[in-house]
């Protein structure tokens, strides 16, 4: 409880700022606005750097967003605080734990928001990458929905980030099996597709930036 209300006061504090610095420019898949106001969902992003999650969580506010990310953050005491403020849980590279995934998903199952990076890794080279497939199992051991959403990360004063959200995806309807850890190919399947999905909208945004520059 009390993490949460100082992260509430860092996000009300913040909110003017990242206004200023981001810029954001939200658009949503079919022009539909996406709300975000209720119930337990995995949002899955390409990944720049860090800053993709302080976008993310403004994306999403006043919703607390939990975030998946590695192991380096947890070395250090002061950061190893901060990563309990924001709500990060941990995924292990060197022990491949896969421990993770469940805490994940309870947090998801408990009506609260998680963001996973599939491709496992920053990308400033700004393509999207293979995806990692965990962030299946969670969304399925959860019974959530995956929310895309692709930022073309031109953050900075002066800037202006871009950012798509994409239409829910209910990956329950590529796993038929009834098995609490999909088969192989179901994970393929479902992948492929959410991974198409990404790669659309990561080119509808750029078709949308220059359309704005014409």
């Amino acid at each position: 409880m009390l993490y949460d209300i100082f992260r509430m006061i860092g996000l009300i504090t913040g909110y003017p700022l990242q206004l200023l610095f981001f810029k954001r420019k939200t658009y949503y898949e079919g022009g539909k606005k996406f709300r975000f106001y209720k119930g337990g969902k995995l949002v899955i992003s390409n990944h720049y750097n860090m800053l993709d999650y302080v976008l993310t969580s403004f994306l999403v506010f006043p919703r607390k967003l939990n975030v998946i990310a590695s192991e380096m953050p947890f070395r250090s005491k002061i950061l190893r605080f901060l990563m309990k403020f924001f709500g990060v849980i941990q995924a292990n590279r060197i022990t491949k734990n896969m421990g993770f995934m469940d805490e994940a998903a309870d947090v998801i199952k408990k009506g609260q928001l998680v963001q996973i990076y599939p491709e496992g890794q920053n990308t400033p080279d700004g393509n999207i990458h293979e995806f990692k497939k965990s962030y299946i199992v969670i969304a399925y051991r959860a019974g959530a929905p995956i929310v895309p959403v692709v930022t073309d990360g031109n953050y900075g004063l002066f800037k202006r980030a871009r950012v798509i959200v994409g239409k829910e995806i209910d990956v329950s309807q590529f796993i038929t099996s009834g098995r609490r850890t999909p088969t192989r190919q179901e994970l393929e399947n479902a992948n492929n597709y959410i991974y198409s999905k990404v790669i659309a909208l990561r080119k509808e945004l750029e078709e949308i930036k220059n359309s704005r520059r014409k």
